[in-house]
C-alpha cells in the first residue's frame, strides 16, 4: 500500500492555498500550509514531508530564500515553485537554484496533480 504523500504549501494567499489544499486532497495528497517562509522553516524537517510547493513572490523571504535556507540546513526535500510569476527568467533562476519545476498557477492549476506525480517519480529516480 502506497503511503499518502504530504506536501508543504507555502503561499501568502489564503484563498489560493485553501483551494489548492482541497483540490490536492481529492487526489490523495495530504497538505500542510504556511502563509510565509518564516513559518515554514519549523516544518521543513518533518520526516513525513514529501515535497515543498512554494510561491516565488512572497513578502519577506521568497521561494528562492526557502531553497537557500534548506540547502544551508541540509534539508533535502524536493521543491517546486507554484507561482503566478512564471516568466522565462523565473524558470531559469528556479532551475539554477535547484527547484524541480515552476508550475504556473495561471496555466497549470488543473494539471497540478499530474505534474506532482511526474515530479515525485523524477525525484525518486534521482534519489
Amino acid at each position: 500500500m502506497e503511503t499518502m504523500k504530504k506536501i508543504l504549501l507555502i503561499d501568502p494567499d489564503r484563498v489560493t492555498a485553501s483551494l489548492t489544499q482541497k483540490f490536492l486532497k481529492n487526489y490523495g495528497y495530504e497538505t500542510d500550509w504556511c502563509s510565509n517562509a518564516k513559518d515554514a522553516l519549523s516544518k521543513l524537517n518533518d520526516p513525513t514531508l514529501s515535497m515543498v510547493l512554494t510561491e516565488v513572490d512572497m513578502p519577506g523571504l521568497t521561494g528562492f530564500d526557502v531553497l537557500k535556507l534548506m540547502k544551508k540546513c541540509f534539508i533535502e526535500k524536493p521543491v517546486a515553485f507554484f507561482t503566478s510569476k512564471d516568466d522565462s527568467t523565473t524558470k531559469l533562476d528556479a532551475r539554477m537554484s535547484g527547484a524541480l519545476e515552476v508550475i504556473s498557477k495561471n496555466r497549470d492549476f488543473i494539471n497540478l496533480p499530474a505534474k506532482l506525480e511526474l515530479l515525485f517519480s523524477r525525484s525518486q529516480e534521482t534519489a
